[in-house]
């Protein structure tokens, strides 16, 4: 079951964004990201001649090591393809994120460490997803971890963890 059939349409616009997360050797975690925009048909460019359908145009990588805390303590980015030759610049202000703490408030403090005219709003905008998949990474390693000492397979009651309260209606304090 998806979602309903749309009325007759055409694909313009092709956005992809990638997120992974991995455990280090030396216990902290890598979380990375991949932002790739492409258009399905040719355009010109002032900067780059004509950009070839499914070329893409911005094309952006970063990565963030944190802590258990989500405590970034590395940053890292890359602008392989921009719309302008200054973009890759945009990049250069990343390692500003080193020493902020993934968690309430994190679109804020990392709009004023890498936004606005010395950043990249791609960039920026590509933190977000990478909050989440912190947390889905560190979050699901140590209840592998947990289950994995305790030699069971029985999954911890997720519903006990007092930071997912009223997050989302799973973990909504009154039932709804």
């Amino acid at each position: 079951m998806g979602l309903a059939i749309p009325v007759d349409r055409q694909l313009v616009h092709n956005r992809k964004i990638q997120c992974q997360g991995f455990i280090r050797a030396d216990g902290n975690f890598d979380i990375e990201a991949e932002l790739i925009d492409s258009k399905t048909y040719d355009f010109p460019s002032d900067t780059h001649g004509v950009v070839k359908s499914d070329s893409p145009y911005h094309h952006m990588k970063i990565r963030l090591t944190v802590d258990l805390n989500l405590t970034v303590l590395d940053a890292a980015a890359v602008t392989l393809t921009g719309p302008y030759h200054i973009c890759p610049k945009g990049a250069g202000n990343i390692t500003n994120l080193i020493g902020l703490k993934i968690g309430p408030g994190w679109k804020r403090r990392v709009q004023t460490a890498i936004g606005g005219p010395t950043g990249c709003t791609h960039l920026t905008e590509l933190t977000g997803p990478m909050a989440t998949t912190a947390y889905q990474t560190i979050g699901g390693e140590i209840s592998r971890q947990q289950r994995a000492a305790t030699a069971s397979d029985n999954l911890p009651d997720t519903h006990q963890n007092n930071s997912l309260k009223n997050s989302c209606i799973a973990y909504a304090q009154t039932e709804i």
